[in-house]
């Protein structure tokens, strides 16, 4: 038969929860998006603690099954507003940052975001091409996934 823990106990679960989930989300902004290209940092996070949240790991032991099933739905709370809440949403998956437009290379940007030539010349063979250079622009997107502009084709 199933008992339920004291409310304080309850309540530490979900502020541990909550706590963990932060933290975790800031650490993760800031290693930087290239780091979980074509994920959000907190899809990986939600993932990872509803795992450890299953095994009892986010609640004091004596919370027990419930400690968990309030973590897992903080998560699930915290997950529906950072999606929902347009400045968390942005904050988690800024704009876009042109790395390469019109043969210049932003080096400045590509510095910053821990982005070389070769990440470029591996988008341009995805496409099919050779080199970053045959497109119009390369633009790292805030998933981090980096995306390839291709040039227009002027019909003479």
């Amino acid at each position: 038969m199933l008992s339920f823990p004291a409310a304080e106990l309850l309540m530490l679960s979900v502020a541990q929860t909550a706590t963990v989930y932060c933290f975790i989300l800031i650490g993760l902004k800031i290693v930087g998006r290239r780091v979980f290209a074509q994920r959000g940092p907190q899809d990986l996070v939600i993932i990872v603690l509803v795992a450890e949240a299953s095994d009892l790991g986010l609640t004091p032991d004596e919370a027990g099954y419930w400690g968990s099933i309030c973590s897992i739905v903080t998560l699930l709370i915290l997950g529906y507003f950072s999606e929902r809440i347009v400045a968390i949403r942005h904050f988690l998956n800024p704009d876009p940052v042109v790395l390469y437009r019109d043969g210049l290379l932003d080096h400045v940007m590509m510095r910053k975001y821990m982005v070389d030539v070769e990440d470029l010349n591996e988008v341009a063979r995805e496409q099919g091409s050779t080199s970053y250079q045959d497109f119009a622009a390369m633009v790292l997107e805030g998933d981090g996934h980096i995306s390839a502009v291709k040039l227009h084709k002027s019909h003479s």
